[in-house]
């Protein structure tokens, strides 16, 4: 990011479309959709507050990024989690990411239940599980800490235009 990169943030949007808004609103439109596809998986059954930034020189020529803070108030993940949304501009289209880091008041042995039906172990990484989530949903890496487990849910999409 530029030091005078472009930002606009919104807290508790009501909004369905915030996130291609907010890239809109900074000018990076040519990935406005992706960037909004990228944000509701994200912040699905969250309610949360975004921060969208890029370059202000060129906002179609580079990243656009969301700072996210969410919170959880279901069954199984309660409280506060947090997550990145990026969407940049390549050849043909874009690409983009997210990831979304979330504490789970229960050991990862416990955690690994609540993974889509289908996800595989993959090898640990000195001592984080890993998982590639079922489909095409990506990959999830679960640290256990204490009694509890930090779960970072990583997926990436992209679009052809």
């Amino acid at each position: 990011m530029a030091p005078a990169a472009a930002a606009a943030a919104t807290a508790a949007p009501a909004n369905p479309a915030v996130f291609r808004d907010q890239a809109n609103k900074v000018g990076a439109r040519n990935c406005a959709d992706l960037y909004e596809a990228l944000g509701q998986g994200l912040t699905r059954g969250a309610a949360f507050s975004v921060k969208t930034e890029t370059d202000q020189a060129a906002p179609d020529a580079h990243l656009v990024r969301g700072l996210l803070g969410l919170t959880y108030d279901q069954p199984d993940l309660k409280g506060s989690a947090g997550g990145v949304v990026v969407a940049a501009p390549g050849q043909g289209g874009c690409e983009g990411y997210l990831v979304r880091v979330a504490p789970f008041q229960k050991p990862c042995a416990e955690v690994v239940s609540l993974l889509p039906a289908g996800s595989t172990a993959g090898q640990p990484l000195l001592g984080v599980w890993q998982y590639q989530l079922a489909g095409t949903q990506g990959q999830a890496l679960m640290i256990p800490s204490g009694s509890t487990c930090v779960v970072v849910t990583l997926s990436g999409m992209t679009q052809r235009q």
